[in-house]
Parts: C-alpha cells; sequence; structure tokens
C-alpha cells in the first residue's frame, strides 16, 4: 500500500499545475464515485469475451481518466475487478494472476475486437453522475 500512494503522489507532482485544481475524487476515486451496470450475454451472442455468463461493468476516474473494470458474477465471487482497457499491455500488468475471466482469444486483434465494445461502453458509463447503478442495457 505504501509503494501505492508513492505512486500517486508521484503522478500528481508530475501533472501540469492547472491538474492540480481537479477535485481529489477523480484523481482517486472514492466507493460512491464509482457507477456500475449489469450486463448479461445475450443468447447465442458471439464475441461475448468474458468466461462468466454475467456481471457488473463498473467505471471511475482514476487520475482525471475514466477506468473500466469488469466483476463477474461467478461463485466464488471475485477477489477483485477485472481491468478492461484497448491498452493490452497496461491491461495486462494490473490484471496479472487473474485467470478464467476472458474467454480464450486466438490472437490479440481478436481480444481487441471482443473488449472494445465493453471498453466504450463502461467509457460511456463514466459520464454518468457518481454512484449511478444501471440493471438493464442503457447504454
Amino acid at each position: 500500500m505504501p509503494a501505492a500512494v508513492g505512486i500517486v503522489l508521484a503522478a500528481g507532482l508530475s501533472l501540469p499545475a492547472g491538474t492540480i485544481a481537479t477535485a481529489v475524487n477523480d484523481l482517486i476515486p472514492g466507493a460512491g464515485d464509482f457507477r456500475m451496470q449489469v450486463i448479461h450475454k445475450a443468447r447465442g451472442e458471439a464475441g461475448w469475451p468474458f468466461a462468466a455468463e454475467s456481471g457488473t461493468l463498473i467505471c471511475a476516474k482514476v487520475l482525471n481518466k475514466p477506468a473500466v473494470y469488469f466483476v463477474p458474477k461467478q461463485t466464488p465471487e471475485a477477489t477483485r475487478a477485472f481491468l478492461l482497457d484497448t491498452d493490452l499491455l497496461g491491461m495486462s500488468l494490473v490484471n496479472i494472476g487473474m485467470t478464467r475471466v476472458l474467454e480464450p482469444y486466438g490472437s490479440l486483434e481478436a481480444l481487441l475486437k471482443r473488449i472494445t465494445p465493453f471498453v466504450t461502453m463502461g467509457r460511456r458509463l463514466c459520464a454518468q453522475p457518481p454512484g449511478t447503478s444501471l440493471s438493464g442495457s442503457e447504454l
């Protein structure tokens, strides 16, 4: 945890002066700053990227940028959220040790094609007010 605090402080110090005035909850989100949407695999849907049939798409602003996560509905419950991003290197580093969240994919291009719609939906979710919880396909 001290390393994470140091990283956040270093990131904050390297930001341009105008960015410092950003609300603290856009830099480090609190519990009420997350937006959530329950998602389900449609019957016969091709290209569903997740191993679980349903889960929750979550978004919060981290360092003033939308961060999109997926929490699968499974038993036993997931221990942490799975980061979704089009930056596959960053995504893989954050998700180290998390297995069986994504369905197998043949290539990185195939993975991008399957997760990009959910990253886009998650970023639209981040445009909603903090604390929003959607239960259907509103986005």
